[in-house]
C-alpha cells in the first residue's frame, strides 16, 4: 500500500484541486491512502516513529536520489513493505525528525513550492499506475 503524508494545508486552491483529480483517476488504478499532518514537529515524529520498523519512508527532497519513471514504478511495485511518502511543509522537516531510515527522493533537481511538489508526486504515482495497467495515459 501507498501512503501520502502531506505536512501542512493546501493554500494554492488550483493545485489542491488537481492533486484531488490525479487523486480520484489512481484510486481506479490501485490504492493510495491521502494524509495531512499540521506542522507539528512532534506529532510527525510521533507518525513517524509508529511507521518506521512497519515500512519504507521516503522524505520528498530536492537534495535526494533523482530517478526516471521506469525506475519510479519498478522501485515503487517491488517494495516488499507499504511506502510512505512524506511531502513536507514550505520549511521542511520539522527539527524533530531525524531522517535517519528514510530514503530521501527527488522529483526533479529543479526547486518547486511544496504544493506543486504534491502534485507532482500523485502524477507520478498515477503515471507508475497507468503504465502497470496498459493504460494510454503514459503515452
Amino acid at each position: 500500500m501507498i501512503y501520502c503524508v502531506f505536512i501542512g494545508r493546501f493554500k494554492e486552491k488550483k493545485l489542491q484541486q488537481l492533486a484531488a483529480d490525479y487523486h480520484t483517476r489512481l484510486k481506479r488504478l490501485w490504492p493510495v491512502t491521502l494524509r495531512e499532518l499540521e506542522e507539528d514537529g512532534k506529532e510527525i515524529a510521533r507518525f513517524v516513529q509508529t511507521k518506521k520498523d512497519k515500512a519504507v519512508l521516503v522524505s520528498l527532497d530536492a537534495q535526494g536520489q533523482g530517478m526516471d519513471s521506469a525506475s519510479f514504478i519498478r522501485w515503487v511495485t517491488q517494495s516488499p513493505r507499504d511506502i510512505y511518502f512524506f511531502a513536507w511543509g514550505s520549511d521542511g522537516p520539522p527539527v524533530e525528525i531525524s531522517r535517519t531510515g528514510m530514503k530521501s527522493l527527488s522529483l526533479s533537481p529543479m526547486t518547486y513550492s511544496h504544493e506543486l511538489a504534491r502534485v507532482l508526486l500523485m502524477e507520478q504515482l498515477y503515471r507508475s499506475g497507468a503504465t502497470l495497467r496498459g493504460h494510454p495515459y503514459p503515452r
